[in-house]
């Protein structure tokens, strides 16, 4: 396999300096902190085969694996690597956040009760152009903690992406990366949910979506733990996991039930218990036991920032004294902290608190930003902009935290109660958080029945195992994903829908478009590459032909109305961006990589031709000032450019030079609130631009 998918973990179990050494022996030392994780270039061939999926196929891949096989540090390198245009969603504001993306519901419009199969038929109905535009743009869908998903939920997604984008390929032909264990947290389903529920799905979990049925999938479980490096407490773990856990197990795991231990106050022991009340009571008594005067930091909230994915209290109160736990990795080079890591406060100053960890590190923790994640398609590009942001301290009391929240952390000791566990996975989650058997100390023995499991889990699990990919199989998948682009670039279905938009306004396109396109399916698998290339001469022409016809019409038609504009618009894109495709292919033999090398480069040229084709100046010597100053505040802010400003909204604001604040805050992508903090400055960046043109401007008729 090609050696560009070998992305292996190292797990520093300590303090150290790693030596990295390369095929030419130049060595690079690189200091790594304890509970660091590192991704390096040596084999790891579930990881390759997973990537490889991912990079050329579109085949729905469910990663799963034990807790600790690295599933998360996965999925934050396709977030950082992949081509594809992709987004993540999570089913919790908090696992959306921790995931980099959004949640399920926001993204999608849900509603968070149960949604029957068949009873709402075009639920994407009330989506604006904007949401459509990013739907039928996406490539790649990835779902983090996918074992907390409800199988209607799964049909609805299905539902949405195969009405807005016109494909009815299972989730309209995006694929999809679901990654998650089973053996954890399940859906939070109530009796009078599942009563509704029931006669549509076997199950609440994912896998018993009408969709997932009857959709062929894989199922690649990562076996490589990092977390514990104990082989007994892995083997405890494992058998807890498979819900065959041995009196043997039991009893060595109940050797560390300590009924009298009582932590030192050096020792940083955290307590997971089953109900919040319990964590939140001990959380504040403890505090209360300590002297001293309360000191209170209050979190600062800017635009939209839900309260269910917040990281920490909005208002936290600690004493010197206070266990802490850290809630967000350092993102300086010493890597001095990472989510989860326990420490104990030793002074509080007005915007600082001095933390001092176990081993002996001190460290002066400040305030830092999470951002909510929404998703913008700018240009041809999904693009992430920061819809809000949370500041404040990252530390939050860590005497006791919920085993629900404990979820994807790691400690060093933990004082765990499971004995009131009343749910599946919930002692499997709460101890392999632990790094060893011996941080951990039990409140109370653990029996078989805390150790609730699910006869539907164990089945799937089964079913599936039998089932593992290979080179071969991925061969396969390749082959067919080159099938399914090839078809998708015959494919006029949606020039045909956009074409009707105009309700006869625009002369007929020839009609052997569509005609010869609605036959070409079932015959692509049979095409040579000269037949291929014969296709694409054949549609280039066709469109070719009829470009600049409809050029003279839309220029006339976009000063009728705004809407017109707009389908007018959206309708010069897609042709100037498939003409590309098919210009390419009448030449060059047709293969994935080349393909989606083309769809994803930049638009530049794209932008300025149906601009100058309605007769429209961007003003793009304002625009090129307006790009200058956003990555300057960008910076200076600690943020991506885009997550300020798109280049689409720079380019509607140089089109459009609005000469007040109102008018700014009515161009799409700006609202009130960025025009409160960066419309002076725009508006300056506006008049001295028109100054400099003597007071000249020209605007843009598509808009």
């Amino acid at each position: 396999m090609n050696s560009k998918y070998r992305l292996p973990i190292i797990y520093v179990a300590s303090t150290t300096t790693l030596v990295v050494v390369d095929k030419h022996s130049n060595k690079c030392l690189i200091p790594l902190a304890k509970g660091a994780i590192f991704v390096a270039n040596m084999e790891n061939p579930l990881l390759e085969l997973t990537q490889a999926y991912i990079d050329t196929t579109n085949t729905l891949v469910f990663l799963t694996g034990k807790a600790g096989t690295g599933k998360t540090t996965f999925l934050r390198h396709i977030r950082q690597t992949s081509k594809k245009k992709l987004a993540i969603i999570a089913p919790t504001g908090v696992a959306a956040i921790n995931a980099g993306g959004m949640t399920i519901h926001s993204l999608f419009q849900l509603p968070f009760g149960p949604i029957l199969p068949g009873t709402a038929e075009r639920p994407e109905i009330s989506f604006n152009a904007e949401k459509r535009d990013l739907l039928q743009s996406l490539e790649l869908l990835i779902i983090d903690e996918i074992s907390m998903v409800r199988p209607d939920v799964i049909d609805q997604l299905d539902l949405i992406l195969c009405n807005v984008r016109g494909n009815q390929h299972a989730f309209g032909g995006v694929q999809l990366l679901l990654i998650g264990d089973l053996a954890q947290l399940s859906p939070i389903v109530r009796d009078e949910e599942w009563a509704l529920l029931r006669p549509y799905y076997t199950t609440p979990y994912f896998f018993s979506s009408q969709v997932l049925q009857r959709t062929p999938y894989l199922r690649i479980e990562l076996d490589k733990v990092y977390r514990q490096n104990d082989e007994n407490f892995v083997r405890i773990l494992n058998e807890m996991r498979e819900q065959r856990i041995s009196a043997a197990a039991l009893e060595k795991l109940n050797a560390r039930y300590l009924p009298n231990f009582k932590p030192s106050p050096r020792d940083p022991y955290i307590t997971l218990t089953t109900h919040n009340r319990i964590a939140q009571q001990i959380n504040t008594e403890r505090l209360e036991e300590k002297p001293g005067i309360e000191t209170e930091y209050k979190a600062s909230i800017r635009g939209e920032f839900p309260s269910d994915a917040y990281p920490t209290e909005t208002s936290l109160k600690l004493k010197p004294g206070a266990q802490v736990m850290f809630v967000k990795n350092d993102s300086s080079p010493e890597k001095r902290y990472y989510n989860g890591k326990v420490g104990t406060v030793i002074k509080l100053e007005a915007d600082t608190v001095h933390v001092i960890t176990p081993d002996g590190l001190e460290i002066a923790v400040q305030a830092l930003e999470w951002s909510n994640v929404k998703y913008q398609l700018d240009g041809e590009e999904i693009k992430e902009n920061n819809a809000g942001n949370f500041v404040q301290i990252p530390l939050k009391l860590a005497w006791a935290i919920t085993i629900h929240k404990s979820q994807g952390l790691t400690f060093d000791k933990a004082i765990i109660d499971v004995s009131e566990a009343f749910t599946h996975g919930q002692a499997y989650v709460a101890l392999s958080r632990c790094r060893s058997l011996e941080g951990l100390v039990l409140r109370n023995p653990v029996t078989a029945q805390n150790i609730i499991g699910d006869p539907a889990v164990t089945r799937f699990n089964q079913d599936t195992y039998k089932h593992q990919p290979d080179n071969h199989t991925l061969q396969k998948h390749q082959d067919a994903y080159r099938l399914y682009l090839l078809t998708e670039l015959f494919n006029f279905n949606e020039l045909k829908d956009r074409v009707q938009k105009f309700d006869g306004l625009l002369p007929k396109l020839s009609d052997d478009i569509f005609m010869v396109a609605e036959k070409l399916p079932g015959q692509l698998s049979k095409y040579s590459a000269e037949r291929i290339q014969k296709a694409a001469t054949y549609f280039y022409e066709k469109l070719e032909t009829a470009i600049p016809d409809l050029h003279i019409q839309l220029s006339q038609l976009v000063g009728n109305s705004k809407e017109l504009a707009g389908k007018a618009d959206e309708l010069l894109r897609w042709l100037m961006t498939r003409l590309k495709l098919l210009e390419a292919f009448k030449d060059l033999p047709f293969a994935t990589d080349n393909y989606l090398t083309l769809k994803r480069e930049p638009k530049v040229s794209l932008k300025h031709s149906y601009l100058k084709a309605l007769n429209a100046k961007a003003n793009e010597k304002l625009y090129e000032q307006l790009i200058t100053w956003r990555n300057e505040t960008a910076k200076a802010e600690s943020v991506l450019g885009s997550m300020l400003f798109t280049e689409q909204t720079l380019t509607a604001i140089a089109a459009k030079l609005p000469a007040t604040l109102r008018a700014l805050s009515g161009i799409r992508g700006i609202g009130p609130e960025k025009t409160n903090r960066y419309g002076a400055a725009i508006l300056t960046l506006i008049r001295t631009y028109q100054q400099s043109e003597n007071g000249t401007t020209e605007q843009a008729s598509l808009f």
